[in-house]
């Protein structure tokens, strides 16, 4: 069947015999249609004999968007898979089988509907995560989130301050260290009232391994600071010594009265009398001697 043009320049009598010659010639007579089609026109006649052929000798195909495509007889029907996606395998008898490679991609989200989902060893069942065989999940690359507790939820690790924090819901809000701690510099306390004043405790920079041991016993640590919290009761009887006070430091108004006796006095008064030549005439130890 050829290709027919009307020109532009072509007379209403030139298009009147070109039509008659497509109806007559080229479409054919509407009379010499098959009784099997009811159709009246060329495209619904096509519609209809392509019902009749496709329910005797081939089928019809659709999608999940109910897109379909008639498959004629001698048709061939081309099932393809996608790398690493799906893979699809024709076997005898007339047998297709879709499956996953052993190594899947998957483009864009995966949602799992089941209670419990199983990937190699870790299962993930509701907003719970485990090892199937052993009770330790190990995470190669960085862990961040929001919030991070412990089991029972005693010790929580955050940022909810903007500072990173750890917080001890036990008893007394006891937190145990159970290693040596490195600090860097300095440690700061807020006291009652957090944001507040700071007590800092600073280190210089230590040229040899120190050690600062704090007693054993209940009180306040003293610095070289403090002008007014040492006391008599801290200071052991028999502890100052002579060396321990300054030449010329205590004043009579210190002394009690009688507070030297004259039993010491005999130790430590020597008076001699000397005549003109030096020689000793007489030597006194202390009263009554």
């Amino acid at each position: 069947m050829a290709v027919k043009f009307i020109a532009e320049t072509d007379t209403l009598e030139q298009f009147r015999l070109e039509f008659n010659d497509l109806s007559a010639n080229q479409f054919g007579d509407i009379a010499n249609l098959s009784g099997a089609i009811t159709a009246t026109n060329l495209v619904a006649a096509m519609n209809e004999t392509i019902s009749i052929a496709t329910s005797t000798a081939g089928w019809t195909i659709r999608d999940e968007t109910s897109t379909t495509q008639i498959i004629g007889g001698g048709n061939t029907l081309s099932v393809l898979g996608t790398s690493n996606q799906i893979q699809a395998v024709v076997s005898a008898t007339d047998t297709l089988t879709l499956s996953l490679p052993n190594d899947v991609t998957i483009p864009n989200s995966l949602t799992a509907l089941g209670t419990t989902n199983t990937f190699g060893s870790v299962e993930i069942s509701g907003n719970n995560i485990r090892s199937v065989d052993t009770n330790t999940i190990t995470i190669l690359d960085s862990l961040k989130a929001a919030t991070l507790e412990t089991g029972s939820s005693l010790l929580v690790v955050d940022e909810n301050s903007s500072i990173p924090r750890f917080t001890s819901s036990a008893a007394s809000k006891a937190l145990t260290f159970d290693a040596v701690p490195l600090f860097s510099g300095e440690i700061e306390f807020d006291g009652s009232t957090a944001g507040g004043f700071k007590t800092i405790v600073n280190v210089i920079d230590p040229t040899a391994d120190r050690t600062i041991t704090l007693p054993n016993i209940t009180g306040t640590v003293i610095t070289t600071g403090d002008t007014g919290t040492i006391t008599s009761t801290m200071i052991a009887a028999g502890t100052l010594t002579g060396g321990d006070i300054a030449d010329a430091s205590i004043g009579e108004a210190k002394l009690a009265d009688d507070a030297v006796s004259q039993d010491k006095l005999k130790d430590v008064v020597n008076l001699q009398i000397l005549n003109s030549s030096g020689g000793i005439l007489k030597q006194l130890y202390g009263a009554g001697s």
